[in-house]
């Protein structure tokens, strides 16, 4: 939703949601192995989200495949999985929840294996032995061979799947040696020599999952597949009390607090209290939508915390910036809630104080009440912007009379906060020029949406491949809200920092790989690897990408960063034909902001191969066209930003053309943009 739209946000209805949903739920307190430390509230956990589905969501008991202790082994865990992928009574995106309470663990990777910290994780099993064994007896659930299990079921069920892990390693876990009595930890050191069997790394992964890369299911940033939700961070431990674990009985708390149909889940990981030592991550492309909802995403707003000025009683100091897209003259309105129920009253940005902070003041003209809420409201509060600054405004040229009367029977919406500026001349350098003409054998005249951007005219494409017929009743709406979208496409698009401190010179490079199998790690099948006798197809700013509509080629991302900073990457493709925006590249969220970088100092990022988590790309073009432009943009920043906020559906069809936080010293953003030019393959 672009933030031109300022209608009140509402969550969807729910409408006997419980009966649509199927779970596997797996809970481990004893363990076989008597030199594994038993735990106390694992089955307690599982058991907890078991009541939780049947008695809070009504679903119904043969839905629910209960795996406790000495019934979780790793095949009844594997196979419980598969026979999800299997079951006819899950439709495709039912919502598929699965739930593991117990120990994790990590080991060494063997050489070559394609991770991004050389190790591989591991769910550990009720018949788990933890000094290994030449062969598959006594092995754990390996994230890799997990990663499998939850592609092809997504491959047959819809990516409507939720994870909920709560052990150490679902943080990426690594385990410090203090104890604490009031704490157990669930996570165990495996052996120094512990090591895997080639043959559980080998030909496990199904045919349908050809098209991903091999990759750490816990460090599956920006999943396609599943949202996970999982305990805490790589360097800390899941925890749990005597009777249950700290990241579950929270998670139960809240979601019976607000119910499961009010909240997306990355707003779950932000309203969680603070838990001790313990900073849950939630990952996934698909976290904005609502809780075991496949198809709405949530309709509410970006919110920023918003605090007092120490100094100057009437300032405000706005959690965002430069960074977030902030300028001078956007407005917000103050809540004292994340609900939006209790409002306190309006502020107008004066100052962008920095890339992550503006300063607001009290809206002039405001009601006396108003203004005096604003100085005595208790912190933090909560700013949700409500008018965009004429800065931040695109400008819109209308050719047709009647189509411009049309228009201006709404220009006061258009014009006033929506981010649009209606220019009279071509001369005016328009960002959007909006045409009319006559279809053959119509008498109804549409209207057409002109490209004016040089990447795209360049290149053949002139306009959008979609028409509205000025004849419909909706019509005038319908351009409204593209107009709407356009001004929200555009803004984030072109916005750039003003001094460029981290895209310059080779600091960061962007490249793009046409990938293929490789058969060059030992015996591990379906590995995609940049394809050797290929090279970077970025080019000065540019991809060309061949599209074969015979045989689809998959493509992949390196993202390189030479700078001595600690980066969040976030990869996001502009589709000038339809105005969307999807992202290719999410970091997680989690509470209070704090992950682990996705882009390391002198570091790298693989995106579609590697251990990324996410599969390769296919690009396409439509039927309609034999060009097609995009544009590929990055937003690196030293702090979290959430520019998953920037996405945006089509506003005419919901087309894609790719399928598919310690602070620094230093506080910086910077962006880097790559046009993608799509050409339809000509065959003689």
């Amino acid at each position: 939703m672009s933030e031109g739209d300022m209608s009140q946000p509402r969550p969807p209805p729910v409408i006997d949601r419980g009966t649509s949903i199927f779970a596997l739920v797996i809970g481990i307190n004893k363990y076989l192995d008597s030199d594994i430390n038993n735990l106390n509230g694992a089955v307690t956990d599982a058991d907890s989200i078991r009541d939780f589905l049947v008695q809070d969501l009504g679903v119904p008991q043969k839905q629910i495949k209960n795996l406790r202790n000495e019934k979780a082994t790793r095949h009844a865990i594997e196979t419980g999985i598969q026979k999800l992928s299997n079951n006819p009574a899950i439709k495709k995106n039912n919502a598929i929840l699965i739930f593991y309470a117990g120990h994790g663990a990590q080991t060494r990777a063997p050489k070559d294996w394609p991770t991004r910290d050389g190790k591989i994780e591991m769910l550990l099993p009720y018949d788990f032995i933890l000094k290994g064994s030449a062969d598959e007896r006594g092995q754990g659930v390996l994230d890799v061979k997990l990663r499998s299990l939850l592609e092809e079921l997504a491959s047959k069920k819809g990516n409507n799947i939720t994870c909920i892990f709560d052990s150490c390693h679902s943080g990426s876990g690594t385990r410090g040696d203090e104890k604490n009595p009031s704490f157990a930890v669930r996570g165990i050191d495996l052996p120094p020599n512990y090591i895997i069997p080639l043959s559980m790394l080998s030909n496990f992964i199904p045919e349908s999952s050809r098209a991903s890369s091999i990759a750490k299911g816990s460090e599956n940033y920006g999943l396609l597949s599943h949202v996970l939700l999982s305990a805490c961070l790589p360097t800390q431990r899941a925890k749990e009390r005597p009777g249950s674990g700290v990241f579950t009985s929270s998670l139960l708390k809240l979601l019976r607090k607000y119910g499961v149909d009010k909240l997306t889940y990355k707003e779950v990981i932000a309203r969680l209290p603070d838990l001790p030592d313990q900073n849950p991550q939630c990952e996934g492309v698909n976290q904005e939508r609502i809780f075991f909802n496949s198809v709405v995403s949530s309709p509410r707003r970006k919110l920023y915390s918003v605090h007092r000025n120490v100094q100057k009683r009437d300032h405000f100091v706005l959690q965002a910036g430069e960074a977030d897209g902030i300028v001078r003259g956007d407005e917000f309105a103050i809540y004292a809630d994340r609900d939006l129920t209790a409002f306190i009253g309006t502020v107008v940005v004066s100052e962008i104080s920095s890339s992550f902070n503006a300063v607001c003041t009290a809206k002039p003209g405001a009601e006396a009440d108003s203004n005096s809420a604003l100085l005595h409201f208790s912190e933090p509060a909560y700013a949700l912007q409500t008018r965009l600054s004429k800065l931040k405004a695109i400008r819109v040229l209308i050719r047709d009379k009647d189509v411009r009367n049309l228009v201006q029977s709404r220009s006061s919406d258009i014009q006033n906060g929506d981010g649009v500026t209606l220019v009279d001349s071509i001369d005016d350098q328009p960002d959007l020029t909006i045409s009319s003409h006559y279809p053959s054998k119509s008498r109804s005249k549409v209207v057409q949406f002109e490209i004016m951007s040089q990447d795209c005219r360049r290149h053949g494409l002139t306009s959008m491949p979609f028409d509205i017929n000025i004849a419909d009743p909706d019509s005038t709406e319908r351009i409204h809200h593209i107009l709407r979208s356009a001004a929200h496409f555009y803004r984030h698009l072109n916005r750039s920092p003003k001094s460029k401190r981290i895209v310059k010179a080779t600091n960061i490079l962007l490249e793009c790989f046409k990938l293929k199998e490789s058969e060059g790690i030992d015996s591990f099948d379906d590995v995609y690897m940049p394809d050797p006798d290929g090279g970077n197809l970025n080019l000065g700013g540019e991809i060309t990408i061949d599209v074969d509509e015979e045989e689809t080629e998959p493509f992949g991302y390196k993202i390189t960063n030479n700078t001595s900073l600690n980066l969040y990457a976030s990869l996001l493709y502009f589709d000038y034909s339809d105005l969307s925006i999807d992202p290719h590249f999410l970091p997680p969220t989690a509470k209070n902001g704090v992950i682990e970088m996705p882009l390391p100092a002198k570091g790298s990022l693989t995106i579609g191969y590697g251990p990324s988590g996410i599969p390769p790309y296919e690009f396409s073009v439509r039927e309609s066209q034999d060009v097609d432009v995009g544009a590929l943009k990055l937003f690196l920043s030293t702090d979290y930003v959430d520019y998953g906020a920037i996405a945006q559906k089509s506003p005419f069809e919901d087309y894609r053309k790719a399928n598919q936080r310690l602070k620094p010293e230093l506080s910086e953003w910077d962006s880097m943009t790559v046009i993608i030019v799509q050409k339809r393959k000509k065959h003689v």
